[in-house]
């Protein structure tokens, strides 16, 4: 067994840490009024990177816990 898969944490942190700053960034595009088109497509490009983070970070969630599905984890308002 690889060491990524013995030990989850690195990875899932690198991932959270990956949504944390697209988000970030797509909140910084939205507020730019100066060439709006650019900075709204930069800003949906960073949308789609913390959603590909979001759901790799999931998945690895719900591997880590089997028999625990994303959807139990957001009913109990984690």
């Amino acid at each position: 067994m690889s060491r990524d898969l013995a030990d989850p944490g690195p990875l899932l942190a690198k991932l959270l840490a990956g949504i944390a700053g697209a988000d970030a960034l797509a909140r910084s595009h939205d507020r730019v009024v100066t060439d709006r088109d650019v900075h709204a497509e930069a800003a949906q490009h960073a949308d789609e990177v913390a959603e590909a983070h979001r759901r790799a970070a999931r998945a690895l969630i719900e591997g880590a816990f089997p028999g625990i599905s994303w959807s139990m984890i957001e009913r109990a308002s984690l």
